[in-house]
């Protein structure tokens, strides 16, 4: 009896357990055990951050390889570069860290004081100091020849020198990393370094040694170390006038306007006629900037007709007063038009020697050219050229023909 009533009872308690509903599992308690396949995890640090923070970033830490050379402060001028790359990485770090809520904080301060370290880390030199020198160029205001230097150490020496002599030497303390030199062309020049095909015919050293021993030599560049005249010339173009009384016309030499010619150029360049000279074509010729003076003289068998007005040239750049015009500038690196004593009768614009103020019968005139150089080689400052042409007005249907004498 007993026997039955339990197996009632286990078939009972069966049943009851066969009708209770199954209880599902809270999410809550699925995140405590492992995820399962279809589980989507959380978006990465990439997809987080801000994009533009992360560019920024990017952009700033390339800039910050620019600081140990100095490249873009010698354009931009004293304002550092490094700022700018600084702004940019403060920007970034700004930006990434409020697109992540603002977390992780630690973590990025580590990294981008990584980024801003690591340029300046890898531009160490161990055991040696670096020396940069740069901006190497010519004040004509004040006739110096100026430079920079830059590195990591407390003073610097800088020499000038030609072919193994010292013709300048100086030290200076260093600012910031930083000192300029000036160097009076009075003391540094000893005759050009190029000719007029641009051969180095001297070569100006620059030496810079640090106080800890560091020494660095380069070549002064050469073009700024053409200071003197050398060569000249000079080329005249007639000037006619031609006027008509009733069925007359007649054409008379209204005189001359003249162009002269400073620099380098070959000892072959000579007078052509009819006015002309070869350098007319300007090949193989330097211009020189410097400090000088220019003057032209017209003379007849050693005696002088006319004398211009003197020009004054600093850099390339001439300054005279004319009779005619007044004060005038313009470039002398080529060609130049002389100061006359009228204007072209025909335009009204060009000025001229004017035939009365020169011309005394036929015969072969001088032009002659005068340079007196501040900065030359030797014993003296002058430089002068002769051109001389035929010039047979009186004589009639010749005075289109000027040919040399």
């Amino acid at each position: 009896m007993s026997g039955l009533l339990n197996k009632a009872t286990a078939v009972k308690d069966a049943e009851m357990i066969d009708a209770e509903p199954v209880k599902e599992t809270p999410a809550a308690d699925k995140s405590a055990g492992l995820l399962t396949s279809n589980a989507v995890p959380d978006d990465t640090f990439f997809q987080r951050a801000s994009t533009i923070g992360l560019v920024l970033g990017a952009i700033g830490f390339v800039g910050m390889w620019f600081l140990d050379n100095y490249f873009l402060e010698d354009i931009t001028g004293p304002i550092p570069f490094g700022l700018v790359a600084l702004g940019l990485l403060g920007g970034s770090f700004y930006l990434v860290w409020d697109s992540l809520a603002r977390e992780k904080t630690i973590v990025l301060v580590v990294s981008y004081l990584l980024l801003t370290s690591v340029p300046y880390m890898a531009g160490l030199e161990l055991g040696e100091d670096s020396i940069g020198v740069a901006q190497l160029e010519i004040n004509e205001d004040s006739n110096e020849l100026s430079f920079v230097v830059r590195g990591s150490f407390s003073s610097a020496t800088s020499t000038i020198s030609l072919d193994g002599v010292d013709l300048w030497t100086e030290e200076l303390s260093l600012s910031s990393d930083f000192v300029k030199f000036k160097a009076p062309l009075s003391e540094i020049f000893e005759g050009n370094s190029q000719n007029n095909v641009l051969d180095t015919v001297r070569s100006y050293q620059l030496t810079v040694e640090s106080d800890s021993g560091t020494v660095q030599t380069l070549e002064i560049t050469p073009s700024l170390m053409n200071r003197e005249v050398t060569h000249s010339g000079a080329k005249i173009t007639l000037i006619t006038h031609t006027t008509t009384s009733g069925q007359t016309t007649e054409t008379t030499e209204a005189g001359v306007q003249i162009e002269a010619i400073v620099g380098l150029f070959g000892a072959s360049e000579q007078t052509e006629d009819n006015g002309g000279h070869s350098m007319s074509n300007v090949n193989n010729y330097v211009p020189v900037a410097s400090d000088y003076t220019i003057q032209l003289k017209v003379l007849k068998s050693g005696s002088q007709k006319w004398q211009s007005p003197v020009i004054t040239v600093d850099g390339i750049t001439g300054a005279w007063t004319s009779t005619v015009s007044g004060a005038q500038v313009g470039s002398v690196d080529r060609w130049t038009a002389l100061p006359g004593t009228d204007y072209d009768p025909e335009t009204g614009t060009i000025e001229i020697l004017s035939r009365d103020d020169f011309y005394d019968d036929d015969g072969c005139y001088t032009f002659e050219v005068i340079v007196t150089n501040q900065y030359h080689f030797g014993t003296s400052p002058v430089h002068t050229s002769s051109s001389s042409w035929d010039l047979s007005w009186d004589s009639e249907g010749a005075n289109e023909n000027m040919p040399t004498c």
